[in-house]
Parts: C-alpha cells; structure tokens; sequence
C-alpha cells in the first residue's frame, strides 16, 4: 500500500488514516513531534490559501507533542490516538483559548471549560494543533465570520468550505489533520464534508454530548430552553478515511452527565454482513433550492448500480414532503425549542438592525451579512406569528414513521448532502433551502454521513448523504467502507 509510513514525506505521511498513524506511533516508526511538525507546517500552507484556522495552537501542540513522545518511549500510551494531531471547531471551546464563535461581541471571550467530545479525543491521546474556523455563531452553512474572515475551499479559492464547521473540514481535506471534530444542527458537519470531499457524521440524537458548543456553552448550560435546541444538535468527526469514523464515534459517544439529551451508553455494534436494501432519494429540486447537478445525480446512480451488484434490493423513493425539508426543520426549532436567533446572534444580548446595516455600507459590519439576514427575518417572522410553521409539524411525524419503516434494519437511504458540488461563496443567500437535505434528518434525530466519492466535478468534489435508522451508526459506517472502497473516496486538493 505504497511505501511505508516512516519513509513517505511529509504530505503523503499526513494523507494517511489517523488510525494509521496512531498504529505507527505505538509501533515506533512515527514520531509525535514529527507528526505535529508535519501537521503545523501544513496548516501554514494552508492558512495562507484558505484561511482555514482561526486559533493556532502551534507551541502548545509542540509541547504535548514531546510529552506524548516521552511517554511512548517510557511504555505509556494515553489512549488510542496517542500523539496524532487533530482540529476541533473554534466554538466548541478549548479551556483558556479564544472561543469567538466568530463574534465581534466575543472576540474577547476564552474557554472556560474543554467541550466533552473535545476533551475525550484529547484524552484518547490526541494532540490539537488548531481551531477551525466557522460561521457566525454557528448560523450559517458557509465559514464567514467578522473576527477571522471567509475560508474558501482548497479546490478552487472561489468556491465556499461549507459551514458552519468549514475551517475544520477545509483542514482535514487538505492533509493537515487526519481528522477533526465539528458540529451539526443543520448540516455544519456535513455540509462542509461535501463541499471538502471528506466523510462528515451526524451521530443519531443522544449519543455524543453537545457540551461546550452553544446553546450548551458557558452561558447557555443554564437557560431554561437549551436542552430542547441542543436536542436537535450534536456533536460530530469529519476525516478523511472511513476506517476513521468507528473509532472516531467510540471516543466521543456517551454521557457526560452535562448534557441531559444523551443516553445512559453508547454500545459499539460489529458491520452487518452485507446491506439488504438502499433506498434511492433523487429529487430535482427542494423548496427554495437550488437544481441538483448531473454529477450528484449521476453518483446517486452509480451507488445504486454497485449495490443491485452486491445483491442489494434497491428501491427508489421521493416522499412528496421532502420538499417542504427545510421548512419542516425551521418549524420544529421555533415550534418546539423557541429558539431565537437574534439572542443567538447577540450573545444574549439584542442585535441593532439598522446600526449593522449603516456600518455594512460603511464597509464596517459587525455580523456576516447570512447571519444577519437570517437573524432579520426569523425576527420579522415572529412579528408576523411565522404564519404556516405549525403545518409542518405533522409533516415531520410522518416522515420520522415512514423512513424509522424502512430503516428498521440493514437499510440505508441515500440522498444528496448538497445539490452540487461546493458552491460559490455567498450562494446560501439565494437558495436557503439547499440545507433541507442535511437538516431534516436534525429534527429526525437520525444518523446521517456525508460520503466523497472519489471524482471531481469542476474542479471540486462530488460527494452523497446516507441515512441509517436511530442507532444504526454501524450501519452507515460499514456502507461508508464499502462506497470508499468502490469508488475511491477522498481526492487530495492541488497543492
């Protein structure tokens, strides 16, 4: 499987799986302090091109890099990623480092605390060498923000990372971490896993703690309403290789006794033998999106091809209120969590309209203008009693019974994650409902992967959603193996 590890240089050695390198680590013919060396001098390349990172962790990362590597050699391993550098989110928050979320209110706010899933993986032995950039307070699908700027994609400079976990995705898909971790209310781990050509997981509701992520932050952990938005919220891996994610997901899941939505254990289950049926979603469009492309359209096909192959029934099925997707999704936030994006977007403070939009002509915004927009019209809905969301309600309970049906076992649906590949930056403005593919299966509370697949299509990667029934993880991560090892999966960016 080309040379070995010790020998490759330093690109190639980050290109491989984390579960390699943490092998290479125990074995001896890796070191930790190279690793991070490797890993650092990559984010810089990176930085310059993408501006992936908003807080280096560079000299702290050094450090523990020498720590782990004196452990190794003493016989002492902390865990099952011991030495191998990663990313998390900004937002999630690293005990002492900036925790921003993007915000010019925050822009000199710490962490006071390490969030759970964080903390766990750097228990696990993993070293963080940076935080990912993000979108404003995590409300928007493209990494743009007032404190550390726009991340573009390292396809193409003009194309959008994706977000709101964008600068963790763009960092994983250009070598600089095998994996990292995000988060996911509506597609921010997997919509910038399909814009970056990585492997992107929403774990099923209640299995890996939201804790240190807003609304489960320093502030929100006491509001009366967190629990119930955090509910539709979770904590998420991106990487490269799907031989990652098993682990990945082991590391993080399971309670923390903070965060009341997750369950009392988290039980790894072994891959099926092989799937017994795929159910094939290909619409054309959804409510205020845009069309889906002949490349996601024709990989949606190949998948279905490959698997009547393997023996697989497949079976094609659009539920007409698919469409409705990114309504549904909206309804059940305010309907049933209140949640307010203003008091979002101000830090639990109000947002000044018409002040943001005099310094926005001015060329001097305090929000990112989706965001803002966003914040503007949740706020204008709310005057006007959001006329229609309550229709969407029954909606969503019929589709939870109609896919929990068909996925009641061995069965995946598989979907767009995104309609095209990664989109010009500023593309979510007009077509809002792009996100309905990812963040319906949020309010379905089921597990959901973002899965590359292995070809390009102007330029940037073309990449599909599955979608298991509730803890079914196992499930997706077997068929994540097998589409990798059919098609290809992750594509290395040009530089």
């Amino acid at each position: 499987m080309g040379m070995p590890m010790a020998e490759a240089s330093s690109d190639a050695l980050l290109a491989h799986s984390g579960v390699r390198l943490a092998a290479g680590v125990r074995d001896g013919t890796l070191s930790p302090v190279a690793l991070v060396e490797h890993s650092i001098r990559r984010c810089q390349t990176v930085q310059r091109r993408c501006n992936a990172v908003a807080v280096a962790l560079y000299d702290q990362a050094r450090r523990a890099a020498e720590v782990a590597e004196r452990q190794r050699d003493q016989g002492v391993l902390l865990g099952r990623l011991h030495g191998v550098p990663f990313s998390f989110k900004e937002g999630l928050g690293l005990a002492d480092a900036p925790k921003t979320c993007g915000s010019r209110r925050r822009q000199h706010k710490v962490a006071g605390f390490t969030a759970t899933a964080a903390q766990r993986l750097i228990d696990a032995g993993a070293i963080p060498v940076a935080l990912g950039n993000q979108a404003e307070m995590a409300l928007w699908p493209e990494t743009d923000n007032p404190v550390y700027g726009r991340t573009s994609s390292p396809y193409r400079n003009d194309r959008s990372a994706g977000g709101s976990s964008g600068g963790d995705a763009v960092l994983v898909a250009s070598a600089c971490v095998p994996f990292a971790l995000g988060t996911d209310g509506g597609g921010s781990v997997r919509i910038p896993a399909a814009c970056n050509g990585i492997f992107g997981l929403k774990p099923s509701r209640g299995l890996v703690p939201l804790t240190g992520h807003l609304p489960l932050d320093e502030r929100g952990l006491g509001q009366p309403n967190a629990m119930a938005i955090a509910r539709h919220f979770a904590a998420g891996p991106l990487c490269r290789h799907a031989e990652d994610l098993p682990v990945l997901l082991e590391i993080i899941a399971g309670p923390d006794q903070l965060d009341r939505n997750i369950l009392d254990s988290y039980v790894h289950r072994p891959p099926p033998a092989a799937l017994q049926r795929l159910y094939l979603c290909q619409p054309e469009r959804l409510a205020w999106g845009s069309r889906v492309s002949p490349a996601v359209a024709q990989a949606l096909d190949d998948v279905a091809h490959h698997y009547q192959s393997q023996g697989t029934h497949v079976e094609r099925w659009l539920p007409h209120a698919l469409n409705d997707a990114f309504a549904i999704w909206l309804a059940v936030l305010k309907q049933e969590t209140g949640v307010r994006l203003a008091d979002i977007l101000g830090d639990g403070q109000p947002v000044a309209h018409l002040a943001h939009a005099w310094q926005a002509l001015l060329g001097q915004p305090q929000h990112a203008t989706g965001p803002w927009l966003a914040t503007v019209l949740d706020s204008l809905g709310e005057c006007l009693g959001n006329p229609g969301l309550a229709r969407q309600l029954p909606k969503r309970d019929a589709l939870f019974h109609a896919l929990t049906e068909r996925l009641d076992g061995n069965s995946v649906l598989a979907l767009p994650a995104l309609p095209g590949t990664s989109p010009e930056h500023g593309h979510a403005l007009r077509y809002p409902g792009d996100i309905g593919y990812t963040a319906l299966f949020n309010v379905l509370g089921l597990p959901a992967l973002t899965v590359p697949m292995g070809r390009l299509d102007q330029g940037c990667p073309v990449a599909l959603q599955l979608v298991a029934g509730p803890g079914q993880e196992h499930v997706l991560l077997d068929a994540a193996r097998s589409l990798e090892l059919a098609f290809g999966g992750w594509i290395a960016p040009p530089f």
